[in-house]
């Protein structure tokens, strides 16, 4: 999840509701549009993600918790044209299947690519990387 993007959305939410209470819906929902369209310009300058997948995944993740994360001012925005139950539903069920089945998906595609320094992922979880694979450097000089 990009913590940077959506702590800022998040920020910028309870301060809206803060000032507007039940009248913040229109803002909350401007923030997120202007957010969403910074995204990738953030993600592909600021953290560096190099690829269009990548940049592309990152900003779909801000849109999936951010909908989470304002479900009740999404569901005030869009009250004449999508029904109560089915923001609430998307706002509870696409958090959790993006989390366990898209992000899955896409750190398995992601992992075909080289990570940022050039550095080898090792062959099982927790292993060593690099020189330390190798194992010590004065193995068996006191053997």
């Amino acid at each position: 999840m990009p913590g940077d993007v959506t702590a800022a959305f998040l920020s910028a939410k309870v301060a809206l509701v803060a000032q507007a209470n039940d009248q913040a819906y229109p803002y909350v929902f401007w923030t997120f549009v202007v957010v969403l369209c910074l995204c990738p310009f953030y993600f592909w300058f600021v953290t560096k993600a190099k690829s269009i997948f990548h940049t592309s995944f990152l900003t779909a993740s801000f849109a999936v918790f951010a909908i989470s994360i304002a479900n009740v001012e999404f569901e005030a925005f869009f009250k004449e044209t999508i029904p109560q139950a089915v923001v609430r539903a998307v706002a509870i069920v696409l958090p959790i299947l993006w989390t366990y089945l898209v992000t899955q998906i896409s750190v398995a595609a992601l992992d075909q690519q080289t990570p940022p320094g050039g550095v080898p992922k090792p062959d099982s979880p927790g292993g060593a990387v690099g020189a330390a694979a190798a194992g010590p450097v004065n193995a068996g000089a006191n053997s």
